[in-house]
């Protein structure tokens, strides 16, 4: 992982680190550092200028940047997919299924507890 750069180029930045910071949760399993890296990435997104808007002299290294944070996003993907792949896979072993569930009854199952509702 990279260190963010100072001046200018600081917002595209950070989107590559939290991008890199997102990938890295994903492939720990982890969810406190993911949520921590999604605040991260939507604060970097408000933050990115557009191109016209950064020094030509920068424009070159903004531009090195960006495809860093496009790698990045390509890994975050790809863990994103093997992630989701393993919950489906471990799901079919129990014969359970991803989605929404009004009855709760593949929660329950997995829990070994029931769910209470007053209408």
């Amino acid at each position: 992982m990279n260190t963010p750069l100072q001046g200018t180029l600081t917002p595209v930045s950070r989107l590559r680190t939290a991008l890199e910071d997102t990938a890295l949760a994903l492939a720990t399993a982890d969810l406190d550092r993911l949520l921590a890296a999604d605040t991260a990435l939507q604060a970097a997104l408000y933050e990115l200028p557009q191109m016209k808007a950064v020094e030509p002299d920068q424009q070159l290294l903004f531009r090195r940047e960006l495809e860093g944070a496009a790698a990045a996003l390509l890994r975050c993907r790809r863990l994103g997919t093997g992630l989701s792949d393993f919950v489906r896979i471990s799901l079919d072993a129990q014969g359970s299924q991803l989605g929404y569930e009004p009855a709760r009854t593949a929660a329950a199952a997995l829990s070994g507890r029931g769910f209470t509702a007053k209408v």
